[in-house]
């Protein structure tokens, strides 16, 4: 449990951080909109372009894997999106958001850095796969649903929209160019490789600041059902399915292991993008990522505490 901690601990320590400068007005939401934007545009860019050009990558891509994790998570996603439409009573055009708050997973700004400090270079490779896929599948999906309950057109441009960005967000084109050089055989010039390397690490601390930040923005109120719902699908039954799922697939333990600690992670703060985007249950989505965002440091360490120590 100690080997745990020390992982664990840092971590969320860092967010407490964050959270309490923010509430003592040393930092504002535009401090950690700033962080977000340097990390998002250049810190994980360079973290994933010098760590996949240099990777060893596998032959082949690891469907098993990818399904084990995303297979769940549109499982889930349907199933709070169906939940919240008849049981809590959320309208059409707030099933998007509540699909996003039941099944897309922190992975940026707190998988990343859990991953690595656990698991290392050999969690890299796992992350970055599961951190490509999560926007361009979700995204557009959570945009058409969310399209659905505003005037023509709507303020996202639609799916055509949502491809756009997608395609050039700093995020996904360092993804492509670092595969991309990897396949290719090439070598990154001890400069720029020292540049990327220099950026890149400081991308971790940036993230859990940041979201320590965002996390004091959130105001507490109403919905405690919708939020307890929520959490429930994102903390526990989806690590539970990349779990099963995961052992019935074969998937190497390793990568599996990722897996599952990822799917773990509180719901993304980009639930609550769309939420802000859209004027739609604001305030439920918000709850949702700080509660869910505590959960998860008491699920992340049990399953860490069981994946990190030696078989017997």
């Amino acid at each position: 449990m100690s080997g745990v901690i020390t992982v664990v601990g840092p971590v969320f320590a860092a967010v407490a951080i964050g959270f309490g400068l923010a509430r003592a007005d040393v930092f504002d939401a535009a401090t950690g909109r700033a962080l977000v934007r340097f990390m998002f545009h250049l810190a994980i860019p360079a973290m994933l372009l010098r760590s996949l050009a240099g990777a060893s990558l596998p032959a082949t891509l690891p469907w098993r894997f990818i399904a084990a994790f995303y297979l769940p998570s549109l499982l889930l996603y349907g199933l709070a999106a169906v939940l919240a439409r008849r049981r809590l009573g959320w309208a059409p055009g707030e099933l998007g958001v509540a699909g996003m708050a039941g099944a897309y997973a922190n992975i940026v700004l707190l998988g990343y850095p859990l991953v690595i400090g656990a698991f290392g270079d050999a969690g890299a490779v796992p992350l970055f796969i599961l951190l490509a896929a999560q926007s361009p599948l979700l995204f557009p999906l959570t945009t058409w649903l969310c399209e659905r309950g505003t005037p023509a057109g709507g303020p996202a441009g639609g799916p055509a929209g949502a491809l756009r960005v997608l395609v050039a967000n700093p995020v996904v084109l360092s993804l492509v160019l670092g595969i991309a050089l990897n396949l290719g055989g090439a070598v990154l010039p001890r400069p720029l490789d020292d540049l990327l390397r220099l950026l890149g690490s400081a991308g971790p601390g940036c993230a859990l600041i940041a979201l320590g930040i965002g996390l004091a923005q959130c105001r507490l109120g109403g919905a405690p059902g919708d939020v307890a719902l929520l959490v429930a699908l994102k903390n526990v039954a989806h690590p539970l399915a990349v779990w099963a799922l995961g052992h019935g697939l074969g998937v190497r333990a390793d990568w599996l292991a990722v897996a599952v600690v990822l799917a773990a992670m509180p719901s993304g703060v980009n639930a609550f993008v769309f939420a802000s985007h859209y004027r739609v249950r604001e305030t439920t989505v918000a709850q949702t990522i700080v509660v869910s965002t505590l959960v998860s440091a008491v699920v992340a360490s049990l399953l860490l505490a069981r994946f990190m120590t030696p078989p017997s």
